[in-house]
């Protein structure tokens, strides 16, 4: 088994499995992850054209995107008003619409992004030249390299990379002086997993590593980032985006909860838009 990507700690206890997968916390720094991790197959299946439906794309486009943009406006107003023309990289950019937020503010905006389905999607709106389709370490935009980015930012996304420490270490290098990095994550440490124990609704095979606030800190701060800040991550969510993700990631209890809610619960009501707290942190460095 390898060792621990914050601590190097070769202590690793036994969680629980899922889908044949092993979970592992590290015994010494409380760090969750999926050991050994799935194979390049396993995950390719997970984000394939169909990964977005969880959002409901298909469904109420319309509707999702108003969602997800207050919820990444939330997001960029921690970080204060930008200087004009202050360039912003994305990662994990999904469909764009954090960079449409970011734009608006008066970010020059760039994203990455794993996915085809995605990555045409951000080039629709932004330009082939300020998206990138694949892995963060292959990515070059024209006029914008090392040092360039006043703001990058992870939405979901530090748990779903490899090497989360190499990512962090690149986000640094392509950070200016007095840079930020803004991060939202499952937080191991929330009460929602500990209420929920192994049943804890973010724990997804796609999901690789599950931090902390303590463990993400260490390693924020040992690859050169300080002054680290955390944040209550408040999602705009509706009754029907909720059920519509237990739909997709059925759990064993809340599905059956969340299906007699939507039954009993007039439309008006369903489909308004309301802040919940989903168990994740929003952590905002500075290099």
């Amino acid at each position: 088994m390898s060792s621990c990507d914050v601590c190097a700690s070769s202590s690793a206890e036994p969680m629980f499995q899922k889908l044949e997968h092993n979970f592992v916390r590290c015994g010494d720094c409380g760090l969750e992850r999926i050991s050994p991790q799935p194979s390049d197959d396993t995950l390719a299946k997970i984000y394939g054209a169909h990964y977005y439906n969880a959002w409901g794309l298909d469904k109420d486009e319309d509707a999702v995107a108003l969602l997800k943009k207050r919820t990444f406006k939330y997001v960029l107003d921690k970080l204060g008003v930008p200087a004009p023309g202050s360039k912003l990289l994305d990662l994990g950019a999904a469909t764009g619409f954090l960079l449409e937020v970011a734009r608006d503010l008066g970010y020059d905006c760039y994203g990455v992004e794993l996915s085809e389905f995605g990555a045409n999607a951000i080039a629709s709106k932004f330009g082939q030249e300020h998206v990138h389709q694949g892995e963060l370490q292959h990515a070059s935009f024209a006029g914008a390299g090392k040092g360039s980015f006043k703001v990058v930012t992870m939405c979901d996304y530090i748990e779903h990379v490899r090497d989360p420490k190499h990512t962090l270490e690149l986000a640094r290098d392509l950070l200016a002086p007095g840079g930020t990095l803004a991060i939202t994550t499952p937080d191991a440490g929330s009460p929602s997993r500990k209420v929920l124990g192994t049943g804890w609704t973010h724990y997804k095979i796609e999901h690789l590593f599950y931090f902390n606030k303590k463990n993400l800190e260490r390693l924020l701060k040992d690859v050169g980032f300080s002054s680290v800040s955390y944040y209550p991550l408040w999602k705009s969510l509706t009754l029907d985006y909720i059920g519509h993700q237990f739909e997709i990631y059925p759990h064993k209890a809340l599905t059956a909860v969340a299906r007699a809610v939507r039954r009993f619960t007039p439309e008006p009501i369903r489909t308004m838009p309301l802040p919940f707290t989903t168990g994740e942190l929003l952590a905002i460095a500075h290099v």
